[in-house]
């Protein structure tokens, strides 16, 4: 029955009628708002993707350099002329790097770098002087790298040849029982016509890295000390086991000579020069030694090191890390010898070999290798031995070790693309007071080369890439400068090297040689086809013309050794060898003087100026052409042929015919096979791309065609700039981990030579199918990921379109997702910021128009719904005391730092921890970060106190989004491009843009303090950690996340703009979006955080080369923004969780 004094009847007449317009003319403000938010998103994109997507060009050639922030109108090349070079056209270039050298130069300089000796830790004074004469030639970038090292410096020594008296000799006898019937100079004689031999602090002869000792026995004459000739005595019967090896210079690296010799078990090693080695030009042959003629003073010792180089160059107590003090030192005896050793003249030879007439087989019974000795006219048979128990050598060597420093002269030309580097570089170094051509005639011709470029510069040139120069120190030693540099610097050569050119014997007769890796072959060819050629017999022949176009492999003894085998970066070395009828180079000896250079080396001083002028151009085009002048399908050919030489060793083996090798050759030629297809299709598609370049005119408004077209030239770049490093194996060769290269390392017993694929090559010698198989599996797996990675580049370029996404939206993005849409519905507000209501009736009754009335109403009912949303609500952090909540805040910190480097960065840095000033740029900017953020809450604070909050919620959004556009990219921009010596205007900058962050921030503080307390700790806690995972992380190890973040970026910016063009009724797409937005969007900025982090301590490394100046303003810029976009975010999520 119905309720007593029931009113309101149970059914009624509801009257439909057409819904109303939820307010007038809908349709043209939809239009309107999307056309709005449309231009919004391409304004913004055009301003940040150039900003922070396109590669980033060093700043340091002042403000006409357009290219270091790209804006929209601006070229995004690299500076204006490119393609062609900028300041002086690259014709003009190449003239000034033919014409500026000098004969007179060359000489003087060379005249000085051999005026004295010149050891290496002892030559601090020309160190200086170097980078003294490079600043005048404008090289203003110029410095001293000191390394400590382990080195050895001679005390005291004696060789003697005794002689019992008694008929069979006192084997096991005091020596005292012996008389000495000869007794070795061990001296070079001092010539009148020669100053340089003749000075008081002249080097006395000795071996670098030599044992102490003092030993007497029998001795061996064992040839050249090769492995295959001790492997020939020991077939022999030979007995050496206890004795001296007496050994000829050649055909190896000395220390392997000792090394071998120690392995079986002899106790010492002296190493003398037969003129065997000089070809025609010898005193039997009729000619004078020097100085009356060109053949080798019989005086003339050569010496050297006996460092294990096929073992690991660079210091032996750290291999594989740079000698800075402090550093742990390891053992160095596992690549330095036991035994001693000492070079000899061939005079003080004599009386020891004729002593071994008749003992022992002749060497004319051994192979064709043991044939040749060149002093059988000085009554020399060459016997094997061993000597009489009767005779016997007394070999004392006293050596002091030492850790001293050693000096590399660094110069740096910095280009305008930061991250691709042309090294240049020659060692200072030398055994003796002279080195006219070993190192000196290089330091001449690098000297003559860098006052080229310095006179370019001079003219208005700017170089594409930057150049760096360098003058080593203790390359004799063991490649110590060098090694130690590349240890060093390591991330950033395999970021940015492009490409090593070396010159250390400039100099030593008139024939042209290069070694090279495969890719600088055909920038070789082209630089010598423009240099005149100083031995032509017709006129306008050029170096090309008179060279047979031979280019060798690089093995090892220079500087090269580390940039190509363990740091992967093509390299290249030339100059001008002595041959068989050229007055003889004496090698590491006194008579290597100025007046024998002078004289009879390089009597006009034309073929010092030749190097010069090759490495010169070599270099030019290396740096300026806007595709790396390199040809891949050369690198790929030579591979070919590695494998059919490497087939043709095999079948000389017993095991050759064997499945395990038919195998491992038939799937290495397939493979190699692949990779000619596709550096073919590289350098096809690198060809086709710059014909391009060379025929675009591309007007400025076709802007994204340009920056499309700049794109895939970079990636084929890093295409050529990477493709080396595609050969390293991170474990390194068996035995000898330091050299990391699969298809190129010094041969394990020649040193000097060079091995292809030395891993198979060791396998076939020793006979070792597993090892074989394991090499060719490694080697096939490098082969086919380079091939793959080549054809992945040539179809990215293929693809490749001028997206414009953005990558790091400003604060103010959030209060593009929140603009009304209607007045009935509930919409998200500027920055969600809820308003108290009566706010809006302390102002003016001026008269809006419809829209900014209905926009004004939205406003005020959306902050009721938030005002009455917020009462009441508890906050966890609200309650307890001062130190309960202190602990709860660090609890989260700390939490989130373990967690997140627990799951992100299981690893720590493998360089010893943080350098200094890595952790000194870091902590700056973290420290302009802070105090980034505290201006913007300060000024955020009392812009709300003073009413701009009310003012700010009350005028138009879009009034609002422009203005504040304006006023961040603005005092961002004037920040960014304000270099940091002129600190005045650019902190004023840099304070501009936080107030003008904080006037977008402002209306947060209608919230409660407590959320906006949580949702900064959330913050710092989430952006603390990340911080802490980069800043611990292997160097660079993050820096790949820029390109999947920018994806993130538009996904969260697109979703940010769905209110403004879905209706109200699409609910679900609505909440979708607000979820993309939210978490999504914490997401990409916490990646942001890690990226900047680690982009950050890229930026250091860099400051710290010269590369770039520091600037920790900028730096800080990117983590505010970081920071700003989590926290509004944080302040969202907890509002949201609040209202539930």
């Amino acid at each position: 029955m119905p309720f007593s004094g029931e009113q309101t009847p149970l059914l009624t007449t509801v009257h439909v009628a057409p819904q109303q317009p939820r307010y007038r003319h809908s349709t043209l403000r939809r239009f309107l708002t999307i056309a709005l938010a449309a231009l919004l998103i391409v304004s913004v994109a055009l301003f940040l993707v150039p900003v922070n997507w396109l590669p980033h060009h060093n700043r340091d050639h002042g403000a006409d350099n357009e290219g270091s922030w790209t804006l929209p109108w601006s070229s995004p090349y690299p500076h204006k002329a490119w393609p062609a070079s900028q300041g002086i056209p690259f014709k003009e270039l190449q003239e000034t790097l033919l014409n500026t050298p000098s004969e007179a130069k060359a000489r003087y300089w060379s005249e000085y770098y051999t005026s004295g000796p010149h050891l290496a830790g002892k030559n601090l004074t020309q160190a200086l002087w170097t980078r003294d004469r490079w600043q005048e030639f404008g090289i203003a970038d110029s410095s001293i790298a000191t390394y400590d090292v382990y080195l050895n410096y001679p005390l005291d020594h004696r060789l003697a040849l005794l002689e019992s008296p008694r008929e069979n000799g006192q084997q096991h006898g005091p020596q005292s029982a012996y008389e000495v019937k000869y007794e070795c100079s061990l001296e070079e004689d001092v010539l009148d016509e020669d100053p340089t031999t003749g000075l008081d602090n002249r080097v006395p002869t000795f071996h670098g890295y030599s044992a102490n000792g003092d030993v007497t026995a029998q001795y061996v004459y064992v040839n050249f000390g090769t492995y295959w000739d001790y492997d020939d005595l020991v077939k022999a019967n030979v007995s050496l086991e206890g004795k001296i090896a007496i050994v000829k210079y050649g055909r190896g690296f000395r220390g392997l000579k000792v090394k071998r010799a120690q392995e079986l078990g002899m106790i010492g090693v002296v190493i003398y020069t037969d003129p065997q080695e000089d070809g025609e030009i010898t005193e039997e042959n009729g000619y004078k030694p020097y100085p009356e003629g060109p053949a080798r003073h019989p005086s003339s010792v050569q010496r050297g090191s006996v460092e294990f180089l096929t073992i690991g160059p660079g210091d032996p107590t750290t291999i594989g890390y740079p000698s800075k003090p402090g550093v742990p030192r390891q053992d160095p005896r596992g690549a330095t010898p036991h035994i001693p050793s000492l070079p000899i003249s061939y005079r003080d030879a004599l009386p020891i070999l004729r002593s071994l007439n008749g003992h022992g087989p002749p060497a004319s019974d051994f192979n064709e290798y043991w044939q040749g000795g060149g002093l059988g006219y000085k009554n020399v048979s060459y016997n094997i031995g061993p000597s009489p128990p009767s005779l016997k050598l007394n070999l004392v060597n006293k050596q002091e070790y030492i850790i001293t420093p050693i000096w590399d002269v660094i110069g740096i030309i910095n280009g305008t693309l930061a991250d691709e580097v042309v090294v240049i570089g020659n060692h200072r170094d030398a055994w003796i007071a002279g080195g006219a051509s070993d190192p000196n005639s290089g330091s001449a011709a690098l000297n003559e080369m860098i006052r080229s470029f310095g006179v370019a510069l001079e003219k208005g040139w700017k170089p594409l890439r930057t150049v760096v120069f360098a003058s080593w120190d203790g390359e004799e030693h063991s490649l110590l400068g060098s090694t130690e540099w590349v240890e060093e610097y390591l991330p950033w050569l395999s970021n940015a090297a492009v490409a090593y050119i070396n010159v250390d014997v400039a100099t030593e007769g008139p024939n042209f040689g290069a070694v090279a890796a495969p890719l600088l072959n055909k920038v070789i060819y082209e630089a010598t086809s423009l240099v005149q050629s100083p031995n032509r017999t017709t006129a306008g022949q050029t170096v090309r013309d008179t060279w047979n176009g031979q280019i060798s492999t690089l093995g090892s003894g220079s500087d090269f050794t580390a940039f190509l085998d363990f740091a992967g970066i093509p390299s290249m070395m030339i100059g001008f060898v002595a041959g068989a009828r050229d007055p003889v180079y004496h090698y590491h000896s006194n008579y290597d003087s100025f007046h024998w250079m002078d004289t009879y080396g390089d009597k006009g001083w034309h073929y010092h100026t030749a190097v010069a002028k090759i490495m010169a151009l070599t270099a030019a085009t290396l740096i300026e052409s806007p595709i790396i002048h390199f040809n891949a399908t050369d690198y790929a050919n030579a591979l070919a042929s590695y494998v059919q030489a490497l087939k043709k060793k095999a079948t000389k083996s017993t095991s050759s015919n064997s499945v395990v090798y038919q195998t491992a050759f038939h799937n290495l030629e397939l493979a190699v096979g692949e990779l000619q297809n596709a550096t073919i299709r590289f350098d096809l598609r690198a060809s086709s791309l710059g014909k391009q370049i060379a025929d675009a005119k591309i007007p400025w408004w076709k802007w994204w065609q340009r920056v499309r077209l700049y794109l895939e030239v970079r990636k084929i770049n890093d295409g050529y700039k990477y493709m080396e490093r595609k050969f390293l194996h991170e474990d390194g060769l068996d035995g000898r981990s330091w050299f990391k290269h699969v298809v190129y390392a010094p041969g394990i017993w020649t040193g000097y030579a060079g091995a292809k694929f030395p891993g198979l090559i060791e396998a076939i010698d020793a006979k070792d199918e597993k090892g074989f198989e394991k090499w060719s599996n490694i080697i096939e797996g490098k082969i086919k990921a380079a091939t793959k990675w080549l054809d992945r580049l040539v179809q990215a370029t293929a693809r490749i379109m001028a997206a414009f996404v953005l990558r790091r939206p400003f604060a103010l993005t959030s209060a593009l997702k929140q603009l009304p849409k209607a007045t009935s519905s509930t919409t998200r507000t500027f920055h969600s910021s809820p308003i108290k209501q009566q706010l809006f009736t302390q102002r003016s009754t001026t008269p809006l128009s419809s829209t900014l009335r209905k926009t004004h109403q939205t406003f005020q009912n959306a902050f009721r719904r938030y005002e009455s949303s917020y009462q009441g609500i508890p906050n966890p952090t609200a309650g307890g005391t001062l130190g309960q909540r202190l602990l709860y805040g660090g609890a989260i910190i700390g939490g989130t730092v373990v967690a997140a480097n627990l799951l992100f960065n299981r690893e720590t840095r493998e360089d010893g921890g943080m350098p200094p000033y890595e952790r000194s740029f870091l902590n700056d900017t973290f420290a302009h970060t802070g105090l980034g953020i505290g201006i913007i809450g300060v000024a955020a604070s009392a812009l709300h106190r003073s009413g701009w909050s009310y003012r700010l919620m009350a005028t138009n959004p879009w009034v609002v989004v422009g203005c504040s556009l304006v006023a961040s990219l603005g005092t961002m921009y004037g920040t960014f491009n304000t270099s940091p010596d002129n600190y005045v205007q650019k902190y004023a900058l840099w304070a501009g843009f936080n107030v003008a962050q904080a006037a977008i921030l402002s209306p947060l503080l209608f919230l409660q303090p407590a959320l906006l307390a949580r949702a900064g700790l959330y913050t710092a806690a989430m952006m603390g950690s990340l911080a802490f995972v980069g800043a611990t992380a292997k160097q660079e190890k993050y820096l790949y996340l820029g390109g999947p973040l920018l994806a993130g970026v538009a996904l969260v910016a697109v979703s940010g703009f769905a209110p403004l063009v879905l209706p109200a009724t699409a609910a679900r797409t609505l909440m979708w979006s607000e979820r993309i937005w939210l978490y999504g969007g914490l997401a990409v900025f916490g990646g942001f955080t890690l990226y900047d982090t680690q982009k950050i301590l890229q930026h250091a490394r860099m400051a710290e080369r010269g590369m770039v100046k520091k600037d920790v303003v900028n730096e800080s810029i990117s983590l505010e923004l970081d920071f700003l976009n989590i926290f509004i975010r944080m302040v969202r999520i907890l509002g949201m969780q609040q209202r539930r």
